[in-house]
């Protein structure tokens, strides 16, 4: 750990894990498509995007497929905003202060939500400009997730701060960039 301040994210980060052992994506469970209510596989999104495919949480997010009509392919990972906590299930939002100031830690990615982190999974770390026409998109999507997070929050208890999902994942989220598919080989 680099500080207490790491110490407190992680420990949040499996206290959320602990506090919620009934998977909400168990065997029966809906898909976490409800995020993206009224898009579905296929949507055009705009600016020549469309939503190729919605996969259920692996490794602490929801992965997102996006095509755009020229061939160009984009993998989005959704994932729990830093500092943000589900506990009870998900049915009560702890704001954990870890900035010792009064809101939540700065999001990580090109769009975010009160609960939720949009990041470009593409080899980067950040700081790189993002091709314009896709930051949109994903600033719509996020949008559209915001109208929606608050409706079934139980559905989110296994996401995690993109942070300790590169603290707990360190090989599977280098190798991201490579694979469209959570968990799939790298291509």
């Amino acid at each position: 750990m680099d500080s207490r301040r790491d110490f407190l994210r992680y420990a949040m980060f499996g206290v959320a894990l602990v506090a919620a052992p009934g998977s909400a994506f168990a065997a029966g469970a809906l898909h976490p498509a409800f995020l993206f209510h009224p898009l579905g596989p296929g949507a055009d999104l705009g600016l020549g995007w469309r939503l190729e495919r919605v996969f259920p949480p692996f490794e602490g997010a929801i992965t997102l497929n996006l095509v755009n009509a020229d061939g160009r392919l984009a993998r989005v990972d959704v994932c729990l905003r830093e500092g943000a906590a589900l506990l009870d299930g998900g049915s009560t939002l702890v704001a954990a202060l870890l900035d010792g100031g009064s809101t939540l830690v700065a999001a990580k990615g090109p769009a975010h939500t009160a609960l939720l982190d949009f990041i470009v999974m593409d080899g980067g770390d950040g700081t790189a400009p993002m091709d314009e026409s896709l930051g949109r998109v994903v600033r719509r999507l996020a949008a559209i997730a915001a109208d929606n997070e608050g409706t079934e929050m139980d559905r989110l208890a296994q996401l995690a701060p993109h942070a300790a999902r590169v603290w707990s994942h360190p090989e599977s989220m280098a190798a991201a960039s490579a694979r469209l598919s959570p968990g799939a080989p790298a291509a």
